[in-house]
């Protein structure tokens, strides 16, 4: 996108076309569990490009971030999590926001790979993830360090920002409160959550590009509509923040980490012992961004866009 006043009749006429182009599907998840996913095939691709949106998202958020690069010489992949986005939800309340274990979404991305992405026979693959995508993506880099050969990781949710309580005391509590008979309860002030209005939002400087997601598609959409986080999804997600710092080292291939200078939803920390561990982790520090970088303002957004492509072009000349 050129210019944020322009943003809206170029999101018309140019992103949603190219994003209902794409080939939309589903598979069964664990537990059978239907996953939805989307994907923009090219002919003879230099390899294939596997995005993980973030927690209570869903690739239609992303509908900008696949038409920006669609230049790249990669068919391009995507999935909404388990229980989020037009996934299937796992409680009756479909509006929590719930896993029974974290590595359900590993083994739903485990499953997307063999039976979606693979049977494209791409020779390359990279994955894109942003904030627990980016999570779900460390964590496959460590346990398979071989099979993508780079990975970009946007505001990576390695320890949430709970103020200045350090993650074990954050871990301990939430062991407390994942107690049976209370793991699919709403956690500590996770109930009724209010949508913020955009002076009060702490995801992105871009109004153009936030009402859009927060004020008419999330309003509208239904199925994409969703609450707070269980007790046993945010004790599931800090132990398995944890368990991807320390196994950085287990990553043996490139990664780009883009960390948001503002991000009050992250620490900042957990990224740089990260980032120090994986031995071939570079972190770019994104100047002014919120959480959300690739729905930022143009000027930051944009810079983000051009570090990416750098880096997967860069990647691609290296291993042909």
């Amino acid at each position: 996108m050129d210019d944020e006043r322009t943003f809206r009749s170029k999101y018309e006429s140019r992103v949603l076309p190219f994003y209902n182009n794409g080939r939309f599907g589903e598979f069964a998840g664990v537990g059978g569990l239907k996953i939805r996913y989307l994907c923009f095939e090219k002919k003879n691709p230099s390899g294939a490009l596997v995005v993980l949106p973030g927690k209570s998202e869903t690739y239609l958020k992303y509908a900008e971030v696949f038409y920006d690069l669609q230049e790249l010489p990669l068919s391009l992949y995507t999935m909404d999590h388990r229980g989020m986005g037009f996934s299937e939800r796992m409680l009756p309340d479909r509006l929590k926001m719930h896993v029974e274990h974290f590595s359900d979404y590993l083994q739903d991305f485990r499953t997307f790979l063999d039976a979606v992405v693979k049977a494209g026979e791409h020779q390359h693959l990279f994955v894109l993830g942003h904030s627990t995508g980016s999570l779900i993506a460390a964590l496959h880099l460590e346990s398979y360090p071989e099979e993508f050969q780079a990975g970009v990781l946007c505001s990576p949710l390695f320890e949430l920002n709970a103020g200045p309580a350090p993650g074990f005391a954050l871990r301990a509590l939430t062991r407390l409160l994942d107690r049976p008979g209370r793991h699919e309860q709403y956690s500590f002030g996770q109930k009724n959550i209010k949508r913020p209005s955009f002076q009060n939002n702490t995801i992105s400087h871009s109004y153009p590009r936030w009402s859009l997601w927060e004020q008419e598609i999330i309003p509208n959409t239904e199925a994409i509509q969703f609450g707070g986080v269980t007790n046993r999804w945010i004790r599931e997600s800090l132990l398995a923040g944890h368990r991807a710092v320390r196994g950085a080292e287990q990553i043996k291939v490139p990664v780009l980490l883009l960390q948001a200078e503002h991000d009050s939803l992250t620490k900042a920390g957990a990224q740089d012992r990260f980032c120090r561990r994986a031995s071939l982790c570079r972190k770019v520090l994104m100047r002014g961004a919120r959480h959300e970088i690739l729905i930022e303002r143009e000027d930051i957004r944009a810079a983000a866009i051009a570090h990416i492509k750098s880096f997967l072009n860069e990647q691609m000349r290296n291993i042909r």
